[in-house]
Parts: C-alpha cells; sequence; structure tokens
C-alpha cells in the first residue's frame, strides 16, 4: 500500500511509520518537519500545516491515509476535506475517551459518544479531550463515510512515550527506597497498550480493509495486569537491570483523596476503585481480539522504558506527577495513622 501518515515524527505516528515500512509499505509523512528532520531511506517527508497549509497534499492520491494527531474538529475537518478524494480509507485515532459514560464498564464500540455541541470547534482546552475526539470522528465521518476506520485507544505506552504516565511507574520502581503504590483490589484490571502494539495492529486493520470502529488497548489474549502485577513486574525488570528496586507501601485510596493527590495526572494510572465515576474506563475489547490485535507481554514493555533510561528530575515528563518529596510526606503521614 501507499500510505500518508499525518505526523509520523514522534510516538504514535513514528510507530506507525515503522511497521508500515517493516511490512513493506511506501510510505508518506505530512507535517511541519518541527519534531523530526531526518527520515528513513524510502520515506517520502512534506511539509506543511494542516491548520493553514495542505495545499502541498492537492492532486496527490494514497491508499489509505492515517491521521496519528487530529485533536479539534476545526482541523480535523481541513485536513479531511482535502484528502477527500485523495486515498481509498481514512484511519483516524480517535480515544477512548470519547465515549459519553464513564461510570459503565466494559463499554462497548456502540456505545453513545461525547456529546459536543456548545464546544467550539478550534477549543483545545484539555478538559474536553472526550467531547472533542468524538466531534473529530463525526467529522471523519461525515467526510469519508465507509471508508473510515476509527480506532480508539486507551493510555498508549511504552518507548517514545512523551507523557511519561505509565514510565512514572518503571522510573520509580529503579529509584529504589519507599514507594507510594495505591492500594487498589487486585480485581480491578488496568488497561493501556504498548505504542507499537498498537501502530502494528493499524496497518494490519488497513491491510484486511477493516472499516467502522473499534476500541485499542490491552491487555488481549489472556494476561490481566492489576496494580499487584504491575509494580511486581516494574520492580524485577529493574533488578534484571542491576538496580535495587523499591519497595512499594500499599497506601488506601481513601487516603490518598483525603490528602488531595490528584488520580491519573499526579498519581499516574490510579483511577480509584472506590469512586463509581471512573467504573467505565476500561473498554470492551473483545472486537479488537477478533479483528487481530495482540498485546506483547508486560515486561517487555517496562524493560523497553528501562532502556530509555532514567529521565532527570527536571524531565518535562515527570512535570505535574508525584515528587519525592510529597511521596515522602504522605508515607510519613500513612505511618503516622497506621503504625
Amino acid at each position: 500500500m501507499q500510505l500518508l501518515i499525518l505526523g509520523g515524527g514522534v510516538f504514535l505516528g513514528a510507530a506507525a511509520l515503522d511497521a508500515a515500512r517493516a511490512r513493506g509499505h511506501r510510505v508518506t509523512v505530512f507535517n511541519r518537519g518541527r519534531a523530526r528532520s531526518a527520515w528513513p531511506e524510502g520515506v517520502e517527508a512534506l511539509s506543511g500545516d494542516r491548520v493553514a497549509d495542505l495545499g502541498v497534499l492537492a492532486g496527490r492520491r494514497w491508499d489509505a491515509v492515517i491521521d496519528t494527531c487530529g485533536y479539534v474538529p476545526a482541523d480535523v475537518q481541513r485536513s479531511a476535506e482535502a484528502l477527500r478524494d485523495a486515498c481509498g480509507a481514512c484511519l483516524f485515532v480517535s480515544s477512548v475517551s470519547a465515549y459519553a459514560d464513564t461510570t459503565e464498564p466494559m463499554t462497548a464500540e456502540d456505545h453513545p459518544l461525547a456529546r459536543f455541541d456548545g464546544i467550539a470547534r478550534d477549543d483545545r482546552d484539555l478538559r474536553h479531550y472526550g467531547a472533542q475526539k468524538a466531534a473529530c470522528e463525526a467529522e471523519v465521518m461525515r467526510v469519508f463515510g465507509a471508508r473510515a476506520l476509527i480506532v480508539r485507544p486507551g493510555l498508549i505506552v511504552g518507548p517514545g512515550d512523551r507523557s511519561g504516565r505509565f514510565s512514572y511507574w518503571v522510573w520509580r520502581a529503579a529509584a529504589g527506597g519507599a514507594m507510594l503504590v495505591p492500594d487498589v483490589p487486585d480485581v480491578c484490571a488496568l488497561q493501556f497498550i504498548d505504542v507499537r502494539d498498537l501502530a502494528a495492529w493499524m496497518i494490519e486493520l488497513l491491510e484486511a480493509g477493516t472499516r467502522g470502529a473499534l476500541n485499542g488497548s490491552g491487555p488481549v489474549g489472556g494476561e490481566t495486569i492489576g496494580w499487584h502485577t504491575l509494580i511486581a513486574t516494574c520492580r524485577a525488570d529493574a533488578a534484571a537491570h542491576g538496580l535495587a528496586p523499591a519497595q512499594p507501601v500499599r497506601v488506601d485510596e481513601a487516603f490518598l483523596l483525603q490528602h488531595g493527590v490528584q488520580p491519573w495526572s499526579e498519581l499516574p494510572l490510579w483511577l480509584p476503585s472506590i469512586d463509581p465515576e471512573y467504573a467505565g474506563f476500561n473498554r470492551d475489547l473483545t472486537r479488537a481480539a477478533a479483528a487481530g490485535l495482540r498485546t506483547r507481554p508486560l515486561h517487555e514493555t517496562i524493560a523497553a522504558v528501562l532502556a530509555e533510561g532514567l529521565p532527570a528530575p527536571d524531565d518535562k515528563r515527570r512535570a505535574g506527577k508525584l515528587t519525592p518529596q510529597r511521596e515522602a510526606e504522605l508515607l510519613a503521614a500513612w505511618a503516622a495513622t497506621h503504625s
């Protein structure tokens, strides 16, 4: 296939580029050239801005376009309309956050999406992230109809992740000392997907001619990952790299909330199991599994993160997360009330 990737320079876009080339496809990337300027041999790089400069795409044709970076509907509308007659299919990367309900667990693809009326089409406020992704989906469906493929990932993790939300636990386990861990029942499974698995699956979906909407997270294929498994595997991989792994201290979820610890942001991956508002963040992956999605063992993802090295204390990927000082204060307060 001849593929056009909108983006392609970092994380999922870069992984999709690698996956497509590994399977013998010809790839063109379209981006501003800010995140990456050097490309593998054979990759055609087109420079432009999807917001205001799409002219370089005119008169071209590809078998499929992959949009890994569409967030606001105004931008997605422009690029979709510019590519309406330029491709046979459009794969748009949305999000499981596009669903309307966050309280119903294991939501399938036919569940209602978030409403976006009343939100400006160029609104980039992350508080509206889910609704804007739903609005972007609507634009893709309006333009491409039956030629559209919508993939709704959960948290994407692994090498090259610029958010640090999963990597935080890998880094923390490798740093040693006493490590605060939310005391979440092991029956509460975590969902996330290695960027390499997601990218490879996306290319396979296009090869198979799959259309419609699919959730795209993990694990898929039998493994269930709870907090105990995550932390134990992070510690084991840290030890395998010759490091003295941290000792986990399980802290009650109610205590964390009472002390103002912010779920997901300050303590990454943590969504309080005692709050029904978060019950629906895990989505049904039945259709994804039937469409060929498979996910690698957890330790492979952790090892890849460790191989990138531990970031400096002022690394931007650490911003907003639990600091060593805050962690120590919380652990001291927990010990004082449970001694």
